[in-house]
């Protein structure tokens, strides 16, 4: 039997015990010990770092008579995952009439949307005003080293029967590692996106 009544318990008593957020894998190693059949994953281990950082999690509250359900807390990592990709989808949908936005001359692909490769979907494939292909990968978050990596992937695949084969990322923004990396990488590119909101009053 678990000496931890929810892993929410665990996940403070693990951060408090590391002085900081434990890697994923060290967190998945105690929390697959503890806690068998639970449904732990990156999105959760995300969900709970963002939430001891913001503060709305307190980590000397007593986490045993915490106000918040183990279930309330599921529920609320799903409706993050569930929002991230409804957003990603209306990027897609928004870039796939407007490829123009992101640069100048491009045009998507036939069948260029969702498009199936080796490697994945790749979101958009377009071309450039030269016929050089463009990957473009959409994060709604932020673009981290996965993100990067996976573009990476999908222009290496595209590679083998293409010449010239270069990557645009799209993100809110960006882990300054990505940056970095960019900027070594002469055919990728990186856009930041921005929402905004246009308010009419109707009455």
């Amino acid at each position: 039997m678990s000496e931890y009544q929810s892993i929410k318990e665990l996940v403070i008593d693990a951060y408090l015990t590391d002085g900081g957020m434990p890697s994923y894998e060290s967190l998945t190693e105690k929390i697959v010990r503890h806690f068998p059949s639970s449904k732990w994953q990156k999105t959760h281990y995300a969900w709970y770092k963002s939430q001891i950082n913001t503060g709305k999690i307190d980590l000397h509250s007593n986490t045993v008579n915490s106000n918040v359900s183990e279930n309330e807390i599921e529920e609320s990592i799903s409706q993050s995952i569930d929002t991230q990709v409804s957003l990603e989808k209306d990027l897609q949908q928004y870039l796939s009439t407007r490829v123009q936005e992101l640069e100048n001359d491009l045009v998507l692909v036939e069948g260029g949307v969702e498009y199936q490769t080796e490697a994945g979907r790749i979101d958009l494939l377009a071309k450039d005003s030269g016929g050089n292909l463009v990957v473009i990968e959409l994060k709604a978050g932020k673009g981290k080293d996965a993100a990067l990596g996976q573009l990476l992937g999908y222009i290496g695949c595209m590679s083998e029967k293409n010449n010239n084969v270069r990557g645009i990322l799209v993100s809110s923004g960006f882990d300054r590692r990505v940056i970095f990396a960019a900027k070594n990488l002469s055919n990728i590119k990186l856009i930041q996106y921005e929402l905004s909101f246009k308010l009419n009053e109707i009455k």
